[in-house]
């Protein structure tokens, strides 16, 4: 069976890399804290809207998390780690998100890259408030960037995914398989063109539901190439297991001109 994160209402056992973390990691206002918490789920909300300097009011409500052993034991297979600085401020550069230590984030939250970029919120799949939070991509090139060419990650389906009882929507998984067909595609040059492109079709296969709180591996690879057209194939699977498959999707996605 696939990684799921412990709860005090279950009785599952799970391995992880170290003991169980005391500390939650938290979002507000482009700013990341970490605190103990002796609580596995954290319901903060911004500050007053009649503070000038914050922005809307929001409830989040965010996990612990600690990666399951088979991340650190498949990462430095997968390839080439990508890094991104709009990702990058929710990002550990070691596979331990226990770790308390701000300085082992890949870059710093208060850059706030995304704000004096453009960007209006939140990444979809790479933030900590993330309803399924892909991380840790990493990227292994075949023919720069043609056929066989893969994206490997961990998506990460958190509560606020949930659906039937205990179960995600089939939207989050939908959702993971366009972000790693998109992604997928920018790589095809043999090296990363961030929004180099947009998804055009992606057509999904829901295989098994996936309990809250599960860890899978997430991959996608270029089949075809024509012209501005890129094809990719993709999958959610068990980390321990490549045939206990989850989800599987066809996309097409078009590069710009």
């Amino acid at each position: 069976a696939c990684y799921l994160e412990s709860s005090p209402k279950s009785e599952q056992q799970t391995m992880t890399l170290s003991p169980p973390p005391n500390e939650t990691e938290e979002i507000a206002h482009s700013h990341r804290t970490q605190r103990d918490d002796s609580s596995d789920i954290l319901e903060l909300s911004s500050p007053s809207p009649g503070d000038a300097s914050s922005g809307p009011l929001v409830r989040l409500t965010l996990q612990k998390r600690t990666l399951p052993p088979w991340v650190a034991d498949q990462f430095e297979g997968w390839g080439e780690r990508v890094s991104l600085p709009e990702w990058d401020a929710d990002e550990k550069m070691s596979l331990e998100e226990h770790d308390d230590n701000d300085n082992d984030f890949l870059c710093s939250s208060d850059d706030d890259y995304r704000q004096n970029n453009g960007w209006k919120g939140t990444d979809l799949c790479h933030s900590v408030t993330s309803p399924v939070r892909i991380s840790h991509y990493a990227i292994q090139y075949k023919d720069n960037g043609g056929v066989g060419t893969k994206l490997t990650g961990v998506a990460h389906f958190t509560p606020n995914a949930e659906s039937h009882s205990g179960y995600c929507h089939g939207g989050s998984m939908t959702a993971a398989m366009d972000d790693v067909i998109g992604w997928t595609s920018f790589f095809v040059t043999g090296q990363c063109v961030p929004w180099s492109g947009f998804t055009a079709q992606v057509n999904v296969s829901l295989r098994r539901p996936i309990p809250v709180g599960s860890y899978l591996k997430i991959v996608g690879e270029i089949t075809k190439k024509e012209g501005r057209k890129v094809w990719i194939s993709s999958c959610l699977v068990c980390g321990n297991d490549d045939n206990e498959v989850y989800c599987t999707a066809e996309g097409l996605a078009i590069l710009k001109k």
